[in-house]
């Protein structure tokens, strides 16, 4: 949702939605969820994986996957 984008984008992406669309470009690209976290877990060390945040993203990642 559009909700959800800006505040992935804010809080994720440090306000740049530039590479908030690069990110889901890789993520689109790739041909398992599995994938797709080992390139967020590379690409985002700083990222909280136990945050609310990261989970909902990931479970949009994961829906965009099946």
């Amino acid at each position: 949702s559009l909700n959800d984008r800006v505040i992935f984008i804010n809080y994720l992406f440090n306000e740049d939605p530039m590479l908030f669309q690069d990110t889901l470009n890789k993520i689109n690209q790739m041909a398992s969820f599995d994938e797709a976290v080992g390139h967020v877990v590379s690409e985002h060390p700083e990222w909280d994986l136990n945050s609310e945040v990261v989970y909902r993203f990931m479970m949009a990642v994961r829906r965009r996957l099946r």
